[in-house]
């Protein structure tokens, strides 16, 4: 398990310039409660509502946290009561304990919908929910989870496998959900505002033929789309070989082309992030813009904790 990296600690930060257009700050931190650490796998996009921030991650019942100033950060109520999740998730994915993984939060229709997924360790039979709630905060009033259901599933290994999935708001306002993993490779597809399902066609862009592909996540930038995805293996500890590749298109559904111009579907993918120093397997890129600027969350082991995960 691997713990969030803060996006606001000033004197620790790499600044990484992508094909001349897009900017992104990879910022330094360490997620504090009490003074513990909160263990955070699989960061979603950080949302910000009732003057705090709010994240997801892997988690029994999808593990939230929340801070007030992306400084101090604590956890609070999950998604799901223990062992109280959805019965058609077991219909699909036999002998799921309630462990999600990989949830993103997105706003729309008057609701955040957080999509979440589940599956087993290297299994193709997965599926990907949809909850959503008019709150975030377990306080207000509104806080109340309604869970929509399937949006996709998967069940051999040339399927895109329904793990992963991150959210991007287009310009003219339409939504459309990435996601993928080892298997078929990486996928994206439009999704309805209203009741968060998945509309048209599933569109491949990455990966495929079981390579290591997964955490896919498009960011837009002017009239240029980036998807962000992991390549190698996670979970490993300080053997872990994650790294974060990218391509842009001009197109959500693609091609997308590295900087070299190699098709991210034909082994391309330029690698923006990757071990160095302390720092072992950083992936799973998700997007917060404050004050004008583009932090980028991520999740890394540490090297000088014994691959304690940051």
């Amino acid at each position: 398990m691997l713990k969030l990296k803060n996006t606001v600690q000033q004197n620790n930060h790499r600044t990484i310039l992508l094909f001349g257009s897009i900017i992104c700050l990879f910022l330094s931190f360490s997620t504090i409660a009490q003074n513990e650490p909160i263990v955070t796998h699989d960061p979603s996009t950080v949302k910000f509502e009732n003057r705090k921030y709010f994240y997801f991650s892997t988690g029994n019942g999808i593990q939230a946290v929340e801070s007030p100033d992306l400084k101090q950060w604590k956890i609070t109520k999950s998604i799901f009561e223990k062992d109280k999740f959805p019965s058609w998730i077991t219909d699909l994915v036999k002998n799921f304990k309630g462990h999600f993984w990989a949830p993103d939060v997105i706003f729309m229709n008057g609701y955040f919908y957080v999509y979440y997924s589940c599956s087993s360790f290297g299994s193709a039979v997965s599926a990907i929910g949809v909850v959503r709630s008019k709150s975030l905060d377990a306080d207000d009033a509104k806080y109340a989870w309604e869970d929509l259901g399937l949006v996709v599933k998967s069940e051999k290994k040339t399927d895109f496998n329904a793990i992963d999935p991150g959210l991007v708001r287009d310009t003219d306002n339409k939504i459309y959900m990435t996601y993928g993993s080892f298997h078929g490779g990486i996928g994206v597809v439009e999704i309805d505002s209203i009741s968060g399902k998945i509309k048209g066609e599933i569109k491949k862009i990455a990966g495929g033929k079981e390579s290591d592909w997964e955490a896919p996540y498009i960011i837009k930038n002017k009239d240029e789309y980036y998807l962000f995805a992991n390549n190698g293996l996670c979970c490993k500890g300080l053997n872990s070989t994650y790294r974060i590749v990218t391509g842009k298109s001009k197109s959500v559904f693609g091609p997308y082309l590295d900087q070299e111009g190699r098709d991210l579907t034909k082994g391309g993918g330029t690698t923006v992030l990757a071990t160095h120093a302390n720092i072992i397997g950083p992936g799973h890129v998700a997007l917060l813009v404050k004050d004008e600027k583009n932090l980028i969350s991520t999740h890394f082991y540490n090297a000088e904790s014994e691959g304690q995960p940051n």
